[in-house]
């Protein structure tokens, strides 16, 4: 540190004494060392002690983190409301895919009844896709090395090369 920036802040804390006003609520550095902290009035210019020293003047009143507070505690509701509406949603519409899933079984297994009555070969017609595979609902097809690992690549090659495929009706 230069010697003339010490001597400006010394001149400034000079000044600060002769025209200081004791602050409201002290700075952190004040208050715990219990010297009055004094300050310029209408300034936001450090107090005397942290100009001395050449360090930072913290001096967060209770206002301030009461303003800090109320206006964050405001965005956190606002922000659990909206994420309360959303949760609401989402449960709402995954039971009503649930109901519509169940429906669509029980429309299955109905129309499987009637055709078994009818004495229609039903097996063959309706292959379930397994439930875990997201893919077997569009219809797509696996390649070799999927067959050969789920263990089908012997039933590919004995059905003279029709590959069967989930879902597939025919």
């Amino acid at each position: 540190m230069s010697s003339s920036s010490a001597s400006r802040r010394l001149r400034l804390v000079e000044e600060i004494i002769r025209y200081h006003t004791p602050a409201d609520i002290p700075c952190d550095r004040c208050f715990e060392s219990g010297r009055p902290c004094l300050i310029m009035p209408n300034s936001s210019l450090k107090c005397a002690e942290c100009t001395r020293l050449g360090r930072p003047c913290v001096n967060l009143s209770w206002g301030a983190l009461d303003r800090t507070r109320e206006e964050y505690q405001k965005k956190v509701d606002a922000d659990e409301k909206l994420l309360a509406e959303v949760i609401a949603r989402l449960l709402r519409n995954k039971k009503i895919l649930k109901q519509a899933e169940e429906r669509a079984r029980k429309k299955v297994l109905c129309l499987a009844s009637e055709l078994r009555e009818s004495g229609e070969d039903v097996d063959a017609q309706f292959t379930a896709p397994p439930l875990d595979c997201p893919a077997a609902s569009i219809g797509i097809a696996f390649s070799p090395a999927m067959w050969e690992t789920m263990g089908l690549l012997d039933s590919y090659v004995a059905t003279e090369g029709t590959a069967p495929a989930f879902g597939d009706n025919s």
